[in-house]
């Protein structure tokens, strides 16, 4: 005998009920569908992803080097992350998690490429974290966070003409327009809080154009907007700097808080225009994050329409300011910082640096990377005291957005 609805149930229904009775779980289906669909469209937050992200370790064997690159980019991934939904005030009481932890956070991983030799691993991944798991985290350590992403915001990657010129005796610009395009292209930028896009300068954004940006000209920023059709733009122009073995960037156009107007100059690690380019760029997403985050979660600070000439911390008053990257520590000052280097000779090459350092004491390695490590340390005087005294070694301690960053030639 077939069963037919009424049977399974012990009811007996006319023809009009049962079709009664099936639009309404027709219905129902389709409400439960559109349901999971709405939560995964939220659980596939963009910003729950950290990608192009470098792993890189050395270890007695490639199989133990992947295994440390791994186990250490999970970690330094999270990190990432939470830095880019909370405020820079936030990030020295940032959570860690073990390895069960970071299991549970983490929904998926994907290598994009690989290399290794006899004793080293280095790949570039992605990384997927639950939303629900990362906000809970937060909220258990009452942090405040921001987690939508702003207005997409169009990136003009600019060169200077004099950084264009081939100098007398080289075979070789010190930057070309394509390598500042690559040095935001290796960025995250569509996971960022502020999605970038890379924009092609236009024609009427000339020389003369630029120069009236920079100068703040009214007419010229109305101008940009205008060519640009109103969208979020903001002019990224890189040229030499007045200071020897240094690049500048300006900023200039809007964003989706309000105007942009910001200039800083970065030190060419051991003459590497790429080096700068590339820590500049890396900057200025973090200060774009930042003006979303103070607007969202702390808006007295920042003010639509005011643009930001200062470093992204300097609030209304420098006493109101926090110091980047310090926090105080019975017998010296703890600084935190970010040492940015080409390769692992260079890396040695500052640590032996740091070591001879008079005064410097409990220098302990947090973080390391292909091409950069997280440091903390302990100096009498602090930051800005560490920062004369290296400057001595032939190295550079600047503020870099929300944190401390180490450059050396």
């Amino acid at each position: 005998m077939r069963l037919t609805f009424g049977h399974l149930f012990g009811l007996k229904f006319t023809g009009s009920f049962l079709v009664l009775i099936a639009g309404l779980m027709t219905f129902s289906l389709v409400l439960v569908t559109n349901v999971l669909a709405q939560s995964n469209t939220r659980a596939d937050n963009p910003v729950y992803t950290v990608s192009n992200f470098e792993v890189w370790a050395e270890a007695k064997d490639a199989v133990a080097a992947k295994r440390a690159a791994l186990a250490d980019g999970r970690s330094v991934a999270l990190s990432l992350l939470l830095k880019r939904l909370t405020l820079y005030n936030s990030y020295d009481k940032l959570p860690t998690l073990d390895d069960k932890g970071l299991s549970k956070i983490i929904t998926s991983l994907s290598v994009q490429n690989e290399r290794n030799s006899a004793t080293e691993y280095l790949a570039t991944m992605d990384f997927k974290f639950s939303a629900k798991g990362v906000k809970d985290l937060l909220r258990q350590n009452n942090l405040p966070f921001w987690d939508r992403q702003g207005d997409q915001v169009i990136i003009v990657p600019v060169v200077d003409a004099g950084l264009l010129e081939v100098p007398s005796g080289k075979t070789k610009s010190i930057m070309s327009q394509d390598e500042w395009v690559s040095s935001w292209n290796t960025l995250d930028l569509s996971h960022a809080l502020v999605p970038l896009k890379i924009g092609e300068r236009l024609a009427v954004i000339d020389d003369a154009v630029l120069s009236a940006l920079i100068r703040g000209d009214k007419a010229a920023k109305e101008g940009l907007k205008k060519a640009y059709l109103g969208k979020s733009v903001v002019i990224a122009l890189l040229s030499a700097s007045q200071s020897k073995n240094k690049l500048r960037l300006n900023l200039v156009g809007f964003d989706g808080v309000g105007e942009v107007a910001y200039k800083s100059d970065y030190l060419m690690p051991e003459g590497s225009a790429i080096g700068a380019a590339d820590i500049a760029a890396e900057v200025a997403l973090g200060l774009f994050e930042q003006r979303l985050k103070l607007l969202r979660v702390n808006p007295q600070v920042v003010r639509r329409q005011q643009p930001v000439e200062v470093l992204p911390w300097q609030t209304k008053t420098q006493e109101d300011a926090p110091v980047a990257g310090w926090q105080g520590d019975v017998g010296g000052a703890r600084i935190l910082m970010h040492v940015k280097f080409s390769g692992l000779r260079h890396w040695q090459s500052i640590r032996k640096r740091l070591l001879d350092i008079n005064g410097l004491e409990d220098l302990n390695i947090e973080k390391l990377s292909a091409r950069g490590a997280d440091v903390t340390c302990l100096y009498p005087g602090g930051a800005e005291a560490f920062a004369r005294q290296v400057a001595s070694a032939g190295m550079n301690l600047q503020p870099s957005g929300d944190k401390w960053i180490l450059l050396a030639n």
